[in-house]
C-alpha cells in the first residue's frame, strides 16, 4: 500500500475515534454571538434567577438624607458608596463609618463624584470627579492620599485603572479626540490609544454610564448603552468579545446615522421599529446581567459566561398573583455595581411602600409579606428609615 495513503487512512481512523469516544465534550472555543430571543421571554419568579445575599440599610445615616446611590464598591470588608454629593464608607454590616463631602476645588475636595474603583497597583480607592477633571485617592481607611489631574477626565463618566495606565470613558459628549474611550498614561498623562469613534450619535445619544468597564481574567471588558457589542481593550486596540443577537429586533447600524432631535426622538423611533437595545450591563465572573428595552417593554437577560446559555425574562411572576409581580421588578431596577460574585442594586423604599400600600385590601398581602421578609422589613421600617437600601444578590445557575 502506498505509504502516504496508509498514513492518511490512519489519520482518518484516529479522528473518527476521537469524535466518537467523546460525545459529551463541548466546544471550548468562545462563541462571539449571544442570541437573546425576546419572543420566547416569559415571566419568572425572582427566586428562580437570583439568590438574595442581603439587603443592607445604611445604619446610622438617618440624619444624612440620601437622594440616590450612584455606585457601590465592596472592598476589604467595607462598602464605599457614591451619592449625589457625598462619598460614604460603611462596614460589612452597613454600619455608617464616614461621610466625605468636601466640596471645593482644593486637594481632596471635589465638585462631583461619578465613579469609584480599587487600584491594585497602588492599593488605593480612586474616585472620579468629572467636573474637576481628576481622580481622588484614599486609603482603605478613608484617609485622603493624593489626586491625579488629567484633561481626559473632564466630562468622563467611568474609568478603570490598568497598571500604570487608565481606561477612561465619557460617551459622545466626551473630549476624547473623537473617541468614546481612551487609554491614558498615568505617568505622562498623554493619550496612548482611542476606542470606539464617535459618529453622528454626538447629536442625540446623551446616555451617561457610570459603569462601562469590568476586569475579568486579566482582560478589561468594555461596553456601553445602545451598543450590541462587548469588547476587550488593551494598549494595542479593541477586540470583539461578544455580539448580542436580537434577531429581527436588532437595531441596524445605519439607524444611528439618521437625524434625531434628541435622545427621546431616538428612543421613540427605535420603539416604532420594534428595535431592542441594552440599557444596562452588569458583569460578574460567572454571568452577565443585561437590562434590555424594546419600546415600552423591559426584559432581564442573564448569560452564563462558560456556556453562553441565556435566560430572558419578561416581567416577574408571583404565586400570589399578578398584583404582586411589580414588586420584584423594583428590586433590580437600579443597578449600582458588581464584583466577582455579586450584583448590587439600589432600592427606593418609597416605591416599595407605595406598591405595598396599593395592596392593602388584597387578602393575600399578609401571607406575601411573611414569605418575603426583606420587603416586609423595608415596609415596616419606613417610618424610621427612608434612605435607599443596597440589594446584594447572586445569580443562580441557569437551568
Amino acid at each position: 500500500m502506498n505509504k502516504s495513503l496508509y498514513i492518511l487512512q490512519v489519520l482518518i481512523v484516529f479522528i473518527l475515534f476521537v469524535k466518537c469516544s467523546s460525545p459529551d465534550k463541548k466546544d471550548t472555543g468562545e462563541s462571539k454571538f449571544i442570541t437573546i430571543n425576546l419572543e420566547n421571554a416569559n415571566p419568572e419568579t425572582f427566586e428562580s434567577l437570583f439568590a438574595i445575599e442581603e439587603i443592607i440599610a445604611i445604619k446610622g445615616s438617618e440624619g444624612i438624607p440620601i437622594k440616590s446611590i450612584k455606585r457601590v464598591l465592596s472592598r476589604e470588608n467595607n462598602y464605599w458608596l457614591l451619592t449625589s454629593s457625598k462619598i460614604l464608607r460603611l462596614d460589612s454590616n452597613g454600619g455608617f463609618l464616614d461621610s466625605i463631602s468636601r466640596l471645593g476645588n482644593g486637594p481632596g475636595e471635589f465638585q462631583s463624584v461619578d465613579d469609584i474603583r480599587w487600584n491594585e497597583n497602588s492599593s488605593l480607592i480612586e474616585v472620579l470627579d468629572r467636573n474637576s477633571g481628576k481622580l481622588l485617592r484614599f486609603n482603605p481607611e478613608g484617609e485622603f492620599q493624593n489626586e491625579w489631574n488629567n484633561p481626559y477626565l473632564y466630562l468622563a463618566t467611568s474609568f478603570m485603572p490598568d497598571g500604570d495606565d487608565y481606561f477612561i470613558y465619557g460617551g459622545v459628549f466626551f473630549e476624547g479626540d473623537g473617541y468614546r474611550a481612551v487609554l491614558v498614561s498615568g505617568i505622562s498623562g498623554e493619550k496612548k490609544k482611542g476606542f470606539s469613534k464617535i459618529e453622528n450619535e454626538r447629536r442625540y445619544l446623551s446616555v451617561l454610564n457610570n459603569d462601562t468597564f469590568y476586569a475579568y481574567n486579566e482582560e478589561i471588558e468594555f461596553f456601553y448603552s445602545d451598543n450590541d457589542t462587548l469588547y476587550t481593550l488593551s494598549e494595542y486596540g479593541s477586540t470583539i468579545k461578544h455580539i448580542l443577537d436580537f434577531g429581527k429586533s436588532q437595531t441596524p447600524r445605519e439607524f444611528f446615522d439618521r437625524s434625531f432631535e434628541n435622545i427621546m426622538d431616538f428612543r421613540n423611533q427605535a420603539a416604532a421599529n420594534d428595535y431592542a437595545s441594552v440599557f444596562s450591563i452588569q458583569p460578574t465572573d460567572s454571568h452577565f446581567f443585561f437590562f434590555v428595552i424594546q419600546g415600552s417593554k423591559f426584559y432581564t437577560a442573564i448569560v452564563d459566561r462558560t456556556t453562553n446559555e441565556v435566560k430572558v425574562v419578561k416581567g416577574w411572576s408571583s404565586e400570589f398573583g399578578n398584583d404582586f409581580s411589580d414588586l420584584s421588578s423594583y428590586l433590580v431596577y437600579t443597578p449600582i455595581g458588581s464584583d466577582r460574585h455579586f450584583l448590587y442594586f439600589s432600592i427606593d423604599p418609597y416605591t416599595i411602600k407605595s406598591e405595598i400600600d396599593k395592596l392593602n385590601e388584597n387578602p393575600s398581602l399578609p401571607e406575601f409579606l411573611k414569605t418575603n421578609p426583606y420587603l416586609h422589613r423595608i415596609y415596616q421600617d419606613f417610618d424610621k428609615y427612608e434612605n435607599p437600601y443596597i440589594l446584594k444578590i447572586r445569580v443562580n445557575e441557569l437551568n
